[in-house]
């Protein structure tokens, strides 16, 4: 058995699904018939039986109907002519007996009146309330008006500055010291009292005032040049226009200090030039050392011309790949190798001078006979080791060759 409903599930169970609609059909049929029955009997009910109660509309709709036809049918709904009578009494009655006609329509004219005149004063005091109202909002939007006007002026105008501000702003101060016998530097110096900023050399305090005045012109023209040495310190230096060699700014670990004391440099570079001289004799004279001049075996540097950004810059190099010196950097490849030949000459003249830097670290200054530098050198902890290097950048500068040089090697 169980097998064969399985089997015809599907016809069982649209048989089942009809069964439910007629069923469905016969009750919903029996129940319309039965709504039917109830309205007609509702019908009969409200024909046969009189309507006392007016506010029935839809009952009142049907007698009113019959009445205008005149049907004796709903005769019940005329009124009859002694219930009309009892009713003119009973109105009568009601009404006070005091006064004619005439003193009412008075009574009533006088009222009449005085509520007109009531109803005008009415008028008056709203109309002059509406205007009062009218004007209090137009102050109103006056006052907001200024208020807003006023903050707007107060937003655009610039804050006042107080005195401290501004003598805040001036507390850098440029100092002209004499660093050696007859040799001047001006130092720019931070509200905080830190260096940032060291002239090139001028034979002269008044020389070293007007280079003052240089730097603050090519700082407006923002000539900066950051290098990195080959201990990763970075600094930086003010150039001219033409590329000529201004002053150059302290060290420092990172990239981003260096690129912070650019901007300082150029917030204090306009601060006011203190009139008193301070000698401050710390240049160092570079002395040769015994052994400078002898040539060893298997010192054999080397020249090379590089292109850093759009510039071209000559570098040494010893013999064990050791970076010694760097030259400026130069917009034409030419001026690069003149600058080889200039460094050549002048090194091995021994035109070195050693200075130190705000963090006592050493580094020396290869300059010509003028007194102008041709190029930095690194930077060393110990005044020892900066000389030594000076002693190794002139050995090497008597055996380096540059490539392209006539008798240099390819």
């Amino acid at each position: 058995m169980w097998d064969w409903i399985v089997e015809n599930l599907v016809v069982l169970s649209c048989i089942a699904g009809a069964a439910v609609v007629v069923l469905l059909v016969v009750v919903f049929t029996k129940a319309a018939k039965k709504r039917k029955a109830k309205r007609e009997e509702r019908a009969i009910m409200s024909a046969e039986i009189p309507i006392t109660d007016a506010e029935d509309e839809g009952e009142v709709s049907v007698a009113v109907k019959a009445r205008e036809k005149g049907t004796s049918e709903f005769s019940w709904l005329k009124p009859l002519p002694e219930e009309t009578e009892k009713r003119k009494v009973e109105e009568e009655k009601k009404e006070p007996s005091s006064g004619t006609k005439a003193e009412k329509e008075k009574k009533n004219v006088t009222k009449t009146g005085s509520e007109a005149k009531e109803s005008k004063t009415e008028k008056k005091n709203a109309k002059s309330s509406a205007e009062n109202a009218k004007e209090k909002k137009a102050k109103q939007t006056a006052a907001k008006k200024d208020s807003v006007t006023a903050k707007a002026a107060q937003k655009t105008a610039p804050a006042p500055v107080s005195a401290a501000k501004e003598q805040k702003k001036a507390v850098g101060k440029w100092i002209v010291k004499e660093k050696g016998e007859g040799e001047f530097v001006a130092f720019l110096y931070a509200n905080n009292g830190e260096v940032i900023l060291t002239s090139e050399i001028y034979s002269s305090a008044d020389g070293a005032k007007k280079g003052i005045q240089t730097i603050q012109k090519n700082v407006a023209g923002e000539n900066f040049v950051v290098y990195c040495d080959k201990n990763r310190h970075y600094y930086f230096k003010l150039k001219t226009s033409g590329n000529r060699f201004l002053c150059v700014g302290e060290t420092y670990p990172t990239e981003n200090s260096c690129l912070s004391a650019v901007e300082s440099v150029k917030r204090f570079a306009d601060a006011p030039v203190q009139e008193e001289v301070v000698k401050e004799l710390t240049f160092l004279k570079y002395v040769p050392s015994a052994d400078d001049g002898k040539v060893r075996a298997g010192y054999a540097g080397k020249w090379t011309i590089e292109r850093v950004d759009q510039t071209f810059m000559a570098k040494l190099y010893a013999s064990n790949g050791e970076l010694l010196l760097c030259s400026e950097s130069y917009s034409q490849e030419s001026s690069a190798r003149a600058a080889v030949t200039a460094i050549r000459v002048n090194g091995l003249a021994g035109n070195f001078i050693i200075d130190r830097d705000k963090k006592g670290r050493y580094f020396f200054k290869l300059r010509n006979a003028q007194k102008t530098t041709l190029c930095v050198g690194e930077t060393y902890s110990q005044l020892t080791a900066c000389q030594s290097a000076i002693d190794s950048v002139r050995r090497f500068l008597k055996t380096a060759k540059l490539p392209g040089d006539d008798g240099a090697k390819g």
